[in-house]
């Protein structure tokens, strides 16, 4: 292997190294906008499949399944940070990651909402969305549809007729 091919390599593990890490980041970041007396966290995925090279059903469901304390309502979020937009949109999935949201939240009967956070540190993002999935119909978005659903990032989420604010 040249060393053009090796720098390449390392290059290559070094961000994705970062981008798991500002993932997990952000993922912490909105579990602590969710109050601990109105809501639970369900179940949190692990993302076991970065520690081995079997692949993980439970990886492809929602970053996270929550209960809404008072009316016992379950509900998943899906937690992406993204620095900028690219090429005017914003990228927050892979077409196959989209199909297996829609698949999961058809399966399980259960409201999925997108939690996005842009610019800023994943620990402190500048901008928040929170989207419903059936609003996110494309990997892609445009900021106009994105817009629609910004919240601050800085105040804790809360629960009213089956949406998350």
């Amino acid at each position: 292997m040249g060393l053009f091919r090796k720098l390449r390599k390392i290059f290559s593990i070094i961000f994705e190294n970062e981008s798991e890490q500002k993932g997990d980041d952000f993922e912490r970041y909105v579990v602590d906008l969710f109050d601990d007396k109105n809501f639970s966290i369900v179940q949190w995925t692990t993302d076991m499949a970065r520690k081995h090279s079997r692949f993980v059903e439970s990886d492809c469901g929602p970053d996270l399944v929550l209960r809404h304390r008072r009316t016992n309502e379950i509900f998943c979020v899906e937690c992406k940070f993204r620095s900028k937009l690219f090429k005017g949109k914003l990228q927050w999935s892979s077409p196959k990651q989209l199909g297996r949201y829609r698949t999961f939240a058809n399966d399980n009967l259960v409201p999925v909402f997108v939690v996005i956070g842009l610019g800023g540190k994943a620990r402190k993002p500048n901008r928040m969305f929170c989207i419903p999935l059936e609003e996110a119909k494309y990997p892609a978005l445009s900021p106009e549809l994105c817009e629609k659903f910004e919240r601050s990032p800085k105040k804790n989420f809360f629960w009213k007729k089956g949406t998350l604010k």
